[in-house]
């Protein structure tokens, strides 16, 4: 296909079909799902329910609306609210105001959306789709934290602070994701915010991204009992408590080595490997069962020359490794860099801009947070997986605006949809 052919098939083409078809296809319970949702307000000031709620920020988050305000504006005609009110099968005369918006986040429960997370990421390995991205029946999960927004005053009394030389403090926002890593894309499969909410006084050590995942790998053993897991993380994750609670739950791991950290096992490993590597594969160095505090440690690592230099991946494993597959297990231990490429840089700066503060209001924000983290799945799969987004070449970008002309300005079938399809991802 040459550019010309590209462009004109691209004038032709609506992309809220090919993306709503997709959530109606493999997610059948979401916007039932939303309708559960507790709604606290008065049931005689309501006019907009909670379905037609949800589907608006989440399908103004899918066509790259960032500022929770602009849906009023940017949404508002007649074409979006003929096809919302054909999504949500209700006859709205109006779409909700972007305060009704907020006021319904306020309030709702963020235990009920950790649900609708949970439905979205089981839906998608039930229909065994990601099944070739297994290694040895092992699916991948990618941890790691990342800042959302920074202030100079303390906003809701639970952030995060640090005092510069100065004695200025900055405060801010910080969460932790567990991504499920495919190919190219991650999805979220679990987010943890993390936060002072019991600090008392100045004394108390303040929440950390270690604490996050004690709390968070309790909440994913009870969701996903039956899966068998590989968990992901830079060197910060290479603690004995760490390394514990994914021998409790039964789950393989993969943790950066840094040569400053646990310097007993970096000492013990370059020693055996000056006498024996116990492979033979090119830039690769392997030395298994180093014990450290009760626990059996394969550590490896891959040398890699780029422009004349080396880069030096160090890890540390409970994996079986060998000639055969340390190759593979090096490649799942750089799938790191996929949560902070695919994953945090894409919702900063690409397509949801999760640094924008949607709200002052701590339980909205946090429901702001959850919605990127669904809208980002359903564009993934949209992107990566629709054999005609990725034929037209598109640019994230492009397909926003496509996205939102889609919405605004034309009115396709969305009651009658093809299902006869199936999602293509490349290797």
């Amino acid at each position: 296909m040459n550019r010309k052919e590209r462009r004109d098939l691209r004038k032709d083409k609506n992309l809220i079909t090919e993306l709503f078809s997709i959530i109606n296809k493999y997610f059948p319970d979401l916007l039932g799902k939303f309708s559960n949702l507790t709604d606290v307000r008065n049931k005689s000031y309501v006019t907009c329910n909670m379905k037609t709620i949800c589907v608006t920020r989440l399908f103004g988050l899918l066509c790259g609306i960032t500022s929770i305000s602009s849906i009023s504006n940017d949404l508002n005609t007649d074409a979006t609210i003929k096809n919302i009110s054909s999504i949500c099968k209700t006859k709205l005369e109006e779409l909700p105001y972007w305060e009704t918006i907020q006021d319904v986040f306020e309030n709702i429960n963020i235990n009920e959306l950790r649900q609708i997370q949970k439905y979205i990421v089981t839906t998608l390995i039930r229909s065994k789709m990601f099944d070739k991205y297994r290694y040895d029946d092992n699916f991948i999960l990618i941890f790691d934290g990342t800042g959302l927004s920074t202030h100079d005053y303390n906003l809701n009394d639970n952030c995060l602070s640090k005092k510069a030389k100065d004695g200025k403090i900055t405060y801010y926002k910080y969460v932790l994701e567990c991504k499920l890593s495919v190919g190219s894309m991650v999805i979220s499969l679990d987010s943890e915010f993390i936060e002072n909410a019991e600090m008392v006084t100045e004394k108390q050590k303040q929440d950390c991204e270690i604490n996050a995942f004690k709390r968070m790998a309790e909440r994913i053993k009870k969701n996903y009992p039956k899966y068998k897991f590989i968990v992901v993380g830079d060197a910060l994750y290479a603690t004995t408590p760490i390394i514990n609670i994914c021998k409790k739950n039964k789950w393989q791991y993969i943790f950066n080595l840094k040569t400053e950290r646990l310097k007993e096992v970096n000492s013990a490993f370059e020693g055996n490997i000056k006498f024996l590597n116990e492979t033979s594969k090119p830039n690769y160095y392997l030395s298994t069962c180093i014990k450290f505090k009760g626990n059996t440690l394969n550590v490896f690592k891959y040398e890699e020359k780029i422009k004349e230099k080396f880069t030096t991946f160090r890890y540390i494993s409970n994996l079986d490794i060998s000639y055969d597959n340390i190759v593979d297990i090096v490649k799942i231990g750089r799938q790191r860099w996929n949560i902070e490429n695919n994953g945090f840089y894409t919702q900063k700066h690409r397509t949801f801009n999760i640094s924008h503060l949607s709200s002052r209001n701590d339980n909205a924000m946090k429901c702001h947070y959850f919605f990127i983290q669904f809208a980002h799945t359903f564009r993934q799969l949209l992107e990566k997986g629709n054999l005609l987004v990725k034929s037209l070449k598109l640019k994230i970008k492009e397909i926003s605006a496509n996205l939102l002309k889609s919405l605004t300005s034309t009115n396709p079938n969305l009651n009658n949809l093809e299902k006869n399809f199936q999602l293509r991802f490349d290797n």
